[in-house]
This record gives C-alpha cells, sequence and structure tokens, in this order.
C-alpha cells in the first residue's frame, strides 16, 4: 500500500514535538513490509528540504496544492501528521490532530486563537478526513467536546517514549548542557510559556525549601505570556537560580533529564505530553497535572498534583526533593509504565487505520 506522507513537518532543523512524533512513527511504520511511503513536500519548504534527512529516511517531491492533488494516485492513502490534508477526496486521507488547544482560551494570542480555531473548523467540517488520529482518551474527549459527529472516525493511538533509547550522548552534550548539570537541579521541559503553567511552577519553586538546594532549569523555547514569565523570575528571591535555556539538542535534553534530580511538569494543558514518556524512560521521576492528558499518560507512575495550587507544587518539589525513596519508587515505576508506550505499538495500530479505509 502506497502512503503519501506529509514531509512539511519534517523539513525542520530542530525536532520539535511534531519531528519527534514524525520521525520516530514513520521509521516504525517502514518496518512493514506491505506499506510503501513517499513524501510529500511543498514548494514554500524547498529551501529546508535538506532537513529531514535529519531526522527521516523517506524519498519526497514536490507538492503545488491544488494542482498536484489530482496526481495522487487513488489507490493509496494520505496521513497528515500535522494538522494538513489536501482539499481532495480522491483517495482517504488520515490526519492527526494532536490536540485543540488553541480552543482553550488563554493559552495563546486572541489573534492566533481565533485562526487556529477557523482553521480546525475548516479541517474538520469541510475537508472532511476520514479518520482522525489523536494521542490521547483526553484528546478524544476534547475534540468531541468542539465536534461531536467526528466519534466514528476518531482512533486513539498513543505516542512513544523508546526514541530516547536512540541518542547516544558521550561526547556529543553541548558546553551549555554540562554548565547547567554543574551544580543539582530540577528540570522543566518544554516550552516555557502560559500553558505550561511556567509562572506559577516559578511562583511554587521560590517557596520551595528545596530552592535553597537545588537550581531549576527550563528546557524549552519562549512562548506565549513570556513577559509576565520573566517578571515572576525576577521577583523571586532565588532568581540567580532560575535558568531559562533553549535551542538545546536531544542529546541535551536526554542528559539534562538523567541528571536532574527530578523533573516537573504541571502542564495545564496538553493532547498527549511527550514529555511524561519521556521522562519514564530515563527513568527520571516526575511531578505532573492530575488533570487532562497528564493524568492519562502518567498513571500511577508520577507524583501528580493540582496545576492550579501553587502550594500543591510547592508540596511536591519538597517531597520529592527530600525523599530519595520516594524517588527510587518512582524511577521503577515510571520504567515499568514507559514500556506502555513504544513506536511499534503505535506504528502496528497507524497502519490499522491504513487499513480501515484502503481503497
Amino acid at each position: 500500500m502506497l502512503v503519501y506522507w506529509d514531509a512539511n513537518a519534517l523539513a525542520s532543523q530542530h525536532a520539535t514535538g511534531i519531528v519527534v512524533y514524525g520521525s520516530n512513527l514513520l521509521s516504525a511504520l517502514q518496518q512493514f513490509d506491505d506499506l510503501e511511503f513517499e513524501g510529500l513536500l511543498k514548494l514554500s519548504r524547498l529551501k529546508r528540504r535538506r532537513f529531514i534527512s535529519l531526522h527521516a529516511h523517506i524519498r519526497t517531491k514536490l507538492y503545488v496544492p491544488p494542482m498536484s492533488d489530482m496526481f495522487l494516485k487513488k489507490d493509496a492513502v494520505y496521513h497528515g501528521i500535522d494538522f494538513k490534508i489536501p482539499d481532495t477526496h480522491r483517495l482517504p486521507r488520515v490526519v492527526t490532530i494532536h490536540d485543540l488547544g488553541v480552543f482553550e482560551e488563554g493559552f495563546s494570542e486572541p489573534e492566533f486563537r481565533q485562526e487556529g480555531m477557523r482553521y480546525n473548523t475548516h479541517l474538520i467540517n469541510t475537508l472532511k478526513p476520514e479518520r482522525i488520529i489523536v494521542p490521547s482518551a483526553f484528546g478524544r474527549d476534547h475534540l468531541l467536546r468542539h465536534f461531536p459527529h467526528t466519534r466514528d472516525i476518531i482512533r486513539v493511538i498513543h505516542h512513544g517514549s523508546d526514541h530516547v533509547h536512540k541518542y547516544a550522548v558521550d561526547g556529543k552534550i553541548s558546553e551549555t548542557a554540562k554548565q547547567l548539570m554543574q551544580e543539582p537541579f530540577i528540570l522543566v521541559p518544554g516550552s516555557i510559556e502560559k500553558r505550561k503553567n511556567t509562572e506559577r511552577v516559578i511562583a511554587a519553586y521560590s517557596s520551595a525549601n528545596a530552592a535553597r538546594n537545588y537550581r531549576i532549569v527550563f528546557a524549552g523555547a519562549k512562548g506565549y505570556g513570556f513577559d509576565a514569565i520573566e517578571s515572576e523570575r525576577q521577583r523571586s528571591p532565588f532568581s540567580e537560580k532560575i535558568l531559562f535555556t533553549s535551542g538545546l539538542s536531544t542529546a541535551d535534553l536526554i542528559a539534562l533529564y538523567k541528571a536532574s534530580v527530578f523533573a516537573l511538569y504541571p502542564s495545564l494543558f496538553e493532547g498527549f505530553g511527550l514529555p511524561i514518556a519521556e521522562a519514564f524512560a530515563l527513568g527520571t521521576p516526575l511531578i505532573t497535572s492530575n488533570t487532562g492528558a497528564m493524568a492519562e499518560i502518567a498513571g500511577d507512575a508520577a507524583l501528580t498534583v493540582d496545576p492550579g495550587s501553587v502550594d500543591a507544587i510547592t508540596a511536591a518539589i519538597d517531597t520529592l526533593a527530600g525523599n530519595e525513596s520516594t524517588r527510587q519508587n518512582l524511577i521503577a515505576k515510571g520504567l515499568d509504565r514507559a514500556k506502555e508506550f513504544s513506536w511499534k505499538k503505535a506504528a502496528a495500530a497507524t497502519r490499522d487505520v491504513y487499513l480501515e479505509i484502503k481503497p
């Protein structure tokens, strides 16, 4: 079976969450002898074509919608790994919707939110994909809240976590990462923005006894609400111990996970929460939210808290910082939980979706 693969998301210099999903799922799917893949790259992304080889091995050709749509083979399947599919019913189309966070007020610029709502409504109600893949049961339920008529075409397929073991970090860690690891620290993975609850994390850390002994490292790009977050950092009596860093390689991030005392990820909204699964796979104790996809993915393998409560986050920080046996217990549970999230399982379930709609 031929599968047209949206290669645009892979034309990125950095290993974003979408790139991690697209590259690892594709690699696992390519192990099936009955599947053949062809990447489609928009002409506007031509200059970034060289980055695809950093993440995946797939032959690609230029794609100029809507003119190219008439040349798509009818006996193939199209998979849009990043919210996008062609406007044609010439062949069945699968789209992965990682989350509908734009439908939640307060997590992005109003203009961006309005455009995201408009686009996703167009994608679902006008383009009408034959199947929608979401990475969690929470993601399914959230999508159904806004688009209840899609119930029969949604498939829940969890992401994998085993990709973290592919990266050999010895000798490949940047000087920035080495400097960050010179003192004991708590790791906060993910972008630095309102949706990630960064202001409350800083406030909680500033109130925790652990702040006297550990730095806190935020490893991610600056996002929506950063000015307020920076103000919170400056108000902290431990501001010099609150470190923002971005542009780290995958090897750097993995090294930070493994070197940290524990990871902290009390996000307000996620479609899956890849840092949770990554922390588990790397043997890193974790604090995360007791709501939404975070609670679903974490199970009982993390210390979960109310993400809206600074006091609860503070108490959890001090609990993990001061209790080695609790950290070791969570490490064991996390390693076991990580076995539930493999790209091989995700690929098998995705292949089943292709077979459902195969012409």
